[in-house]
């Protein structure tokens, strides 16, 4: 179990999040949803341990994540930012990079993380001769190299066309599936990950409007873009 309890970072001048709170589960993906400049990304480096937050606490399996970080961070993946592998390196050389900082990870995880992401084929390209989704796909195996049980993925529909939106949809939908990876996808493109999710947790202007799970969602909204919306508008003081 991962959980995020009341995480507040705020950076001078308000920038940040405050009042966070949600929690993951073996297999759940948790979506964050909000519009750009709504804090996901701050949220992120705040339950990854990147940043101390200013008030609240995030534990994996009860330890802290700031706190005991050789307890928690062998176990979490991330892909937080714009993704930015060395554009003169090959895909297989960046993986090559990453696998140095996990004990464990061998060729043969390398070549499997790579068909995972549907990279085999490009693994000897240049980094700069890729599209945006190559590059989205080859951080994601990055992010999977020593086979976490927890990926934090920032935005990673973001510059993505419509088919390898769909794409990368359905790659986190097996993961979760296939290997019980819990997730936190943020993303401001809900549609995107309506499919995904088993909770929703909305920020707005840099603070935690509220989580709810799909199953609840669905009891008062047709979609869960229907309920994103309707929590915006709440969180601007408009119609409930």
């Amino acid at each position: 179990m991962f959980e995020a309890n009341d995480v507040t970072k705020v950076y001078p001048g308000g920038r940040g999040i405050q009042g966070l709170n949600l929690a993951v589960s073996s297999g759940e993906v948790v979506a964050l949803l909000g519009p750009n400049g709504a804090g996901k990304t701050t949220a992120l480096q705040a339950m990854a341990g990147f940043v101390r937050a200013d008030r609240g606490e995030v534990r994996w399996n009860g330890a802290s994540v700031t706190e005991r970080p050789e307890l928690t961070k062998p176990h979490i993946g991330l892909m937080i930012g714009e993704p930015a592998p060395y554009p003169y390196l090959t895909g297989y050389e960046y993986l090559r990079l990453y696998h140095k900082l996990y004990p464990g990870v061998d060729e043969a995880r390398i070549r499997e993380t790579l068909e995972r992401v549907g990279m085999a084929k490009h693994q000897h390209a240049k980094i700069k001769q890729y599209s945006t989704g190559m590059k989205q796909r080859i951080e994601l195996a990055s992010a999977l190299l020593h086979a976490p049980k927890l990926l934090l993925l920032d935005e990673p529909f973001s510059g993505l066309d419509i088919e390898a939106r769909r794409e990368t949809a359905a790659m986190l939908r097996a993961l979760a599936a296939e290997t019980g990876m819990g997730m936190i996808v943020s993303s401001h493109l809900v549609h995107d990950i309506e499919d995904l999710l088993a909770y929703a947790c909305i920020v707005y202007e840099g603070r935690w409007v509220e989580t709810a799970s799909l199953q609840r969602i669905r009891q008062s909204f047709a979609t869960v873009e229907d309920y994103y919306l309707h929590c915006i508008a709440k969180a601007r003081g408009g119609a409930s």
